[in-house]
């Protein structure tokens, strides 16, 4: 009986694994096709030569900022849109301030706890980054600060 109780439980156990890793692989396709496609379009275009990673972003328009190299070896940004899989703007990195930059600018003026993330991308015409973050009392926060100068653009804080 007891080596009933073993085989049930580990198969229940693996069962329990199996469905888990399922369901994230399948959670996360959809973004590493997105990811793939964008990058494509970002290289085929000629916006850049090789494309390194990509992520994306969410404003008031989606978007997939891919990063790389053009044919002059600059890094650069490219902004795919989602919608219509084509280039709606590109920067190059050297022209604005660092992700790092980005995050100095929130922490000069408001306690952060975490940093959730920081994505560089598009609003209005205008490189942004947006840092999202955690403040001390465990509220959720978005910074917008233009990628040019490090200025504050918008602030969405105490979700």
């Amino acid at each position: 009986m007891l080596n009933w109780i073993k085989f049930i439980t580990a198969f229940l156990l693996a069962l329990g694994i199996a469905i888990f890793i399922l369901v994230f692989y399948n959670a996360n396709k959809p973004y590493a096709t997105v990811g793939e496609k964008s990058s494509e379009v970002a290289v085929s275009s000629g916006k850049l030569a090789t494309a390194e990673r990509s992520e994306a972003y969410n404003g008031t328009t989606s978007l997939v900022t891919v990063y790389g190299k053009d044919e002059a070896g600059k890094e650069k940004a490219v902004f795919i849109s989602t919608d219509k899989g084509e280039v709606v703007g590109e920067v190059a990195l050297a022209d604005g301030i660092s992700p790092d930059k980005a995050i100095e600018a929130v922490k000069k003026e408001l306690k952060v706890e975490k940093i959730l993330h920081v994505t560089l991308g598009l609003e209005e015409d205008h490189p942004i980054w947006e840092v999202a973050f955690r403040s001390e009392n465990g509220k959720l926060n978005y910074v917008y600060v233009f990628f040019e100068n490090g200025q504050w653009w918008k602030r969405i804080l105490n979700l």
